[in-house]
């Protein structure tokens, strides 16, 4: 079980997604917010209940395409998982969703939220705090997902602002600390390339080009993690 704060949070790990799914486990995306205040120019949807329509349209759409379950969608607001004092509502949602579908392992965010979006980080807070505490029998196993430090020193410049702008504030973490690294094939990232493409209202056809660039140049055919518990130990699966 994957679980993010917004469509699209989940791209870096999709080839992950749909590796497991070939493999025949059962694979679920979960989405915290409806996405409703991702505008953007190319796409004219205003912020609202018409957007989160699309972005709902489009989760689904990924999911079809990875061959993975439907998407589980939270509902909550877009920008607002910080605003509880406690995180409490997200805190009820997920240990919900934990007790109801007892997924073996999950990933998610790491502290700093890829680049560092509230709540980015706040997902990965609440799914710490419920792992942690040792109430639930399962999941057994949480993962942070990540990009190597070392990865961002091959890239050059992308065509287009946006992408650039994520390149200059994304948190890469250091290699060594990512010690959880899957190796996927072809068919995966062909596969989580189309899935990409759903989230037309979030990326021009121009942008489309840069993450694209992004997905196949940035951690290659690996998908990099690291577990709750800290080890040095180098392992090639989620179940190890």
């Amino acid at each position: 079980m994957a679980v993010f704060a917004h469509p699209d949070d989940e791209i870096d790990v999709m080839p992950l997604l749909s590796l497991y799914a070939r493999k025949g486990d059962d694979v679920y995306l979960v989405i915290a917010t409806k996405g409703e205040k991702g505008i953007t120019e190319h796409a004219k949807i205003p912020a609202g209940d018409s957007l989160a329509g699309v972005r709902k349209g489009e989760a689904l759409c990924v999911c079809q395409t990875l061959g993975i379950h439907d998407p589980i969608l939270l509902g909550m607001n877009d920008g607002s998982l910080d605003e509880d004092f406690t995180a409490q509502p997200l805190h009820q949602k997920l240990d919900s969703i934990f007790r109801l579908y007892q997924p073996d392992a999950v990933i998610t965010w790491g502290p700093e939220g890829g680049y560092g979006h509230m709540d980015h980080r706040i997902v990965h807070d609440v799914v710490t705090e419920i792992f942690q505490s040792g109430q639930l029998a399962k999941p057994k196993a949480l993962y942070y997902s990540g990009i190597p430090s070392e990865n961002f020193k091959e890239l050059p410049d992308f065509k287009g602002e946006m992408i650039n702008q994520l390149k200059a504030y994304w948190k890469p973490v250091k290699k060594e600390y990512l010690t959880t690294r899957i190796k996927f094939d072809k068919d995966d990232i062909d596969r989580s390339i189309r899935a990409m493409y759903c989230h037309k209202s979030q990326f021009s056809p121009e942008e489309m080009v840069d993450v694209k660039y992004w997905m196949e140049k940035m951690n290659k055919d690996t998908v990099y993690l690291r577990p709750f518990l800290p080890s040095m130990k180098i392992q090639f699966g989620l179940f190890e």
